[in-house]
């Protein structure tokens, strides 16, 4: 068992990563009770436990008298399997990837009109100094996570009180995405990509700010720096 989890958080996690990675497709049968039970090193009552945890999570269904199956997330989520994909630390399915860049186009193009209509000259200028902080982060993480701060700070000057807590609820898995983008294409490329939109928002030119996210978030998804390629380091 992994070091300073308990029972419930290893056998949770790991039937909630074989869903999220398609391990476990819709409409997969589980094991009975008992023999998921005995396969995973628990008891019966605590697997029975996990079973209605992760139905309320929105990725098991439970039938009367049939048994337990893979629910359909992507079809019949609810707001606890968007909280699953947040906090997921390991590989997400290429379809979920492509899913949160597309969420993240769809919110910094929000953001990016209200700070360039509303924010003060200060405000963006300080804005710039949390992007000047990627080059000097001395790993791909840091980088990634001066990204992220940069982000936090755009959402923050938007003015819209829910788009910051969506972007911190985000906060693991945009950091992992852009930890593998400045591996596979370097610290600087990263500063690039969103140097590029910050200086359409420095001169608010919203259209050219939209140009740039929206051809960032193709190069992204299935262009010269697609996040799905491995490269080895």
């Amino acid at each position: 068992m992994e070091k300073n989890k308990s029972s419930r958080e290893i056998v949770t996690k790991r039937i909630t990563e074989m869903i999220l990675t398609g391990q476990l497709k819709p409409d997969d049968q589980l094991p009975p009770e008992r023999k998921l039970a005995e396969s995973m090193g628990i008891s019966r009552n605590l697997c029975a436990d996990i079973i209605k945890e992760l139905e309320k999570k929105g990725l098991l269904v439970v039938v009367p008298r049939q048994g337990v199956f893979v629910n359909d997330f992507r079809k019949n989520g609810n707001i606890h399997t968007l909280e699953a994909l947040m906090k997921a630390d390991f590989e997400l399915q290429p379809k979920e990837i492509a899913s949160i860049v597309e969420y993240k186009w769809g919110i910094e193009t929000l953001t990016c009109k209200r700070v360039i209509q509303n924010a003060s000259d200060e405000e963006i200028a300080r804005l710039g100094k949390f992007l000047d902080n990627i080059l000097e982060a001395d790993s791909p993480k840091k980088a990634a996570l001066c990204a992220y701060d940069y982000y936090h700070e755009l959402a923050v000057l938007s003015g819209n009180t829910i788009v910051p807590m969506l972007t911190a609820g985000f906060k693991k898995v945009t950091v992992g995405l852009w930890t593998r983008y400045a591996q596979n294409y370097g610290t600087q490329q990263l500063y690039k990509s969103l140097a590029e939109v910050y200086f359409y928002i420095n001169k608010r030119d919203f259209d050219g700010a939209i140009r740039q996210i929206s051809q960032s978030t193709t190069d992204t998804i299935s262009g010269d720096y697609s996040i799905y390629k491995q490269f080895p380091h």
